[in-house]
């Protein structure tokens, strides 16, 4: 009978008399970001202390609003509405930058932002739809490139269990400088972009492998002028010598030219551009808003230019007319002219961001992959 005894003693312990900090944060869970039916979005801070919030809403007209001080020292405001789509977000308390700590969905860079969806109707391709969905395998593999176990994500299609005699085509995706093996994910949606053009019959399944894209460790502080050399260089080396082989000994890919492909943003659209002139592995190209190369030719870029002329199905290479990039791009774009590279070279409204490598460039670059030049074309247009 001591059983009970000991039972009201724990309760009491929790009860509001005895520790109310503990019953709050028991009884009440506040929500940041909340985001309304209408597409406004309330976001909250819990700084009791604090003189004055700040909150701003990246790339959104009049996105910088102060926050309302309220019971508890819960500051509030609210903005939009917005339209649908992911949104980043940060706050500064007396001047100090933070995340939303109240929020677990965050976009990490150098420096991390909070991130909301507001939903579209019907929903955008980047949302979580009722489709056949595939599956994310994270996994750890031995690199004699770096001697490291080194991390990747594969997605595998809806198909890829219940059909085990197909093999599948396969693209490599490519993440930028501030980036690790996640953000294609956990931002990009890249596995539920699929899943949805998949679904509607406007992409092929294929798998996507997503590795790290720094074999050389990203520095801190001042980067070595060599850094940028030397991690092309590795990366290189790391997909041809050792993802292309771990891949085919792990899943059912194709093994040809024709049925793989290789696309990146920023720094992996560099490293994109790099890996399909050097290895002639991949038939299909995408550089999206690219660290393109600036001082090598081609001939030094690429061993067997021919090869690669008639091998490759789509180079795509899309750019944004704010992006810091452009002219670097241009450049590029003329170097391929003058060698009789087909390409196409598009430019596109937008900068360097989120906003059109997940909601532009990647639901345009998947439905063009692994199909007839024809259809390549005019799905393209």
């Amino acid at each position: 009978m001591r059983f009970p005894t000991l039972l009201l003693l724990s309760l009491s312990l929790i009860s509001p008399a005895i520790s109310p900090v503990i019953s709050t944060a028991y009884s009440q869970r506040i929500q940041s970001p909340e985001v309304h039916p209408d597409g406004r979005v309330t976001l909250r801070v819990v700084a009791p202390e604090a003189d004055e919030v700040v909150a701003e809403i990246s790339r959104v007209e009049d996105g910088r609003f102060s926050l309302t001080k309220g019971d508890e020292g819960i500051w509030e405001g609210v903005h939009g509405p917005l339209k649908p789509g992911i949104y980043e977000y940060s706050f500064e308390v007396d001047q100090t930058p933070q995340i939303d700590r109240l929020n677990r969905w965050i976009k990490k860079w150098y420096s991390l932002n909070s991130l909301f969806e507001v939903p579209g109707d019907p929903p955008l391709l980047t949302e979580v739809q009722s489709v056949p969905h595939g599956v994310l395998h994270h996994h750890l593999y031995s690199s004699p490139v770096t001697d490291s176990q080194r991390r990747c994500i594969v997605y595998t299609p809806p198909s890829y269990q219940s059909d085990p005699d197909r093999t599948f085509p396969v693209l490599f995706l490519l993440h930028g400088f501030g980036d690790d093996q996640t953000a294609w994910t956990e931002v990009g949606r890249a596995h539920l972009i699929a899943d949805n053009l998949i679904a509607a019959g406007k992409a092929k399944e294929m798998l996507i492998v997503m590795p790290h894209g720094h074999p050389v460790d990203l520095p801190y502080g001042d980067r070595d002028e060599n850094y940028g050399a030397e991690n092309n260089a590795a990366m290189q080396r790391e997909i041809v010598e050792v993802l292309l082989p771990w891949v085919a000994e792990h899943y059912r890919v194709a093994s040809t030219p024709e049925q793989r492909a290789i696309a990146g943003l920023s720094m992996g659209g560099g490293h994109a551009i790099r890996i399909s002139l050097g290895s002639n592995a991949f038939g299909w190209v995408g550089a999206f808003s690219a660290a393109a190369p600036e001082e090598e030719s081609l001939q030094e870029l690429c061993p067997d230019l021919e090869q690669f002329k008639q091998q490759t199905r789509l180079f795509w290479i899309p750019c944004g007319k704010d992006d810091f990039l452009l002219e670097r791009n241009e450049a590029f774009d003329k170097q391929l002219s003058d060698a009789g590279v087909t390409h196409q070279f598009v430019k596109t409204a937008g900068a360097h961001n989120w906003d059109v490598w997940r909601d532009d460039y990647l639901p345009k670059y998947l439905p063009q992959l692994f199909e007839s030049p024809d259809s390549a074309t005019a799905k393209r247009n």
